[in-house]
């Protein structure tokens, strides 16, 4: 099922028309190691419509997402906080519904995330929060021990329950030294991985290596220098998508007349059109998640 899913991927990418994109690194990068897709673009949300920008007016530190916190190492971050006045808050605590100018309210945001690409995190940047995440070693050790990115891998969304490896093996045509990336018993591994991580590629997001080295970075840190060079980079990220878009559209479209002027005869059943379009096939007609039932 899944090697004909990525033959079927690769058929429809060979279209010059068409394009395989993600909207994160990670994604991408994973897309490539089972497909050997030379190219995967990224196309990070933008998430420009939460109306708020940073003014910080309130001394609680938030720690977020607003789900999916690890309980034992939120304890431990509270209690390392209190021991130099700072006061660390899950975002739920304080706000089980919230404005994002509330959020946009507080001085810093500490992740502790349970995903390595999360919608909140966009709305964060958007809104030039300054922002803390563990360091890729630190977060594979995390992981190995509590799993923390507890929706890395289907295995643990579904099964929850941490596999050593992936039922298909990498495309021939992907780097020869990457590690399995479902392996969530290598520490290697894992840190390969989620190098990938948002909050890894997007700059001006701070890195800690432990709750001790946090704490003294947020004692010292020039929030409002941060929140700036997060601002600028988000006008920057702005244009960057505008003309990817831009170019995005031109191949899809350029040169075919609106349907409104010139009708194009369209297929109306699913598993003929991919066949006709690709020469692909649908197989076994899974539906949803419950990859054993057919309609």
């Amino acid at each position: 099922r899944w090697r004909a899913w990525n033959e079927n991927l690769k058929a429809i990418a060979r279209h010059p028309r068409n394009l395989v994109a993600a909207n994160n690194r990670y994604d991408a990068e994973y897309i490539k190691y089972f497909t050997g897709l030379p190219e995967v673009p990224v196309l990070p949300n933008y998430c420009g419509y939460t109306g708020a920008t940073y003014s910080p007016s309130r001394p609680e530190i938030l720690v977020g997402p607003g789900r999916g916190v690890n309980a034992q190492l939120y304890a431990t971050l509270r209690a390392a906080g209190a021991r130099q006045d700072l006061d660390f808050r899950r975002i739920r605590d304080l706000y089980p519904h919230f404005e994002y100018s509330q959020l946009a309210s507080h001085p810093a945001v500490v992740l502790i995330p349970y995903q390595v690409s999360i919608m909140s995190i966009f709305e964060y940047y958007r809104m030039a929060l300054p922002m803390w995440a563990p360091s890729p070693d630190l977060l594979a050790a995390w992981q190995l021990k509590y799993r923390v990115l507890a929706e890395r891998t289907w295995d643990l969304v579904r099964k929850k329950r941490p596999t050593r490896g992936s039922p298909l093996p990498r495309d021939p045509a992907y780097d020869a030294g990457a590690p399995d990336p479902n392996d969530e018993f290598d520490r290697a591994a894992i840190k390969y991985w989620i190098k990938y991580a948002d909050f890894y590629e997007w700059p001006h997001i701070q890195t800690f290596d432990s709750i001790q080295d946090l704490v003294a970075q947020l004692k010292s840190a020039d929030l409002p220098a941060i929140s700036a060079r997060v601002a600028a980079h988000n006008e920057k990220m702005k244009r960057d998508l505008l003309d990817d878009w831009r170019r995005i559209f031109r191949k899809l479209f350029h040169g075919i007349p609106p349907a409104a002027q010139t009708r194009r005869p369209q297929l109306l059943d699913y598993d003929a059109a991919m066949a006709a379009q690709y020469n692909a096939r649908v197989h076994q007609q899974c539906v949803g998640d419950d990859h054993h039932l057919t309609p």
